[in-house]
């Protein structure tokens, strides 16, 4: 319930934006408020503790990670962030997530691109100069 809301919230400026668009029409809104509802419904499908869970590990895997960062252990906090972003990447919850955001990206182009895991990005990168 409390991600529908959090939806909703995020999402009223740009439907009143979108209502103020002389672009959009009546069946163009229509399809958007459509598929908004699949994107709830979608939503409605996750598991609120699994999502915590989820939240609860990442921060966790965060602080480890500024702990090795911050004692030089640079290498072991590359590869820690590596694992643990392949790990949450992989998790049903997660996928789920990502799902109903580029459902929600269908129908709000202008919300942007859903980000996923590439360890290729990390390769140019250091996570302890994030």
């Amino acid at each position: 319930m409390k991600i529908a809301v959090i939806l909703v919230v995020l999402l009223t400026p740009a439907l009143a934006l979108a209502q103020n668009s002389g672009g959009m029409n009546q069946s163009n809104m229509q399809n958007m408020m459509q598929v908004m509802q699949q994107v709830q419904e979608c939503m409605a499908g996750i598991d609120e503790s699994k999502l915590q869970e989820l939240q609860v590990r990442s921060e966790k895997m965060s602080e480890e990670i500024e702990g090795l960062c911050s004692k030089g252990n640079r290498d072991k906090a590359q590869k820690t962030a590596i694992s643990f972003g392949k790990e949450i990447a992989s998790d049903p919850t997660l996928k789920q997530m990502q799902k109903c955001g580029e459902m929600a990206q269908g129908a709000l182009p202008m919300m942007g691109t859903v980000e996923t895991f590439d360890e290729k990005e990390y390769a140019n990168k250091h996570v302890c100069d994030q």
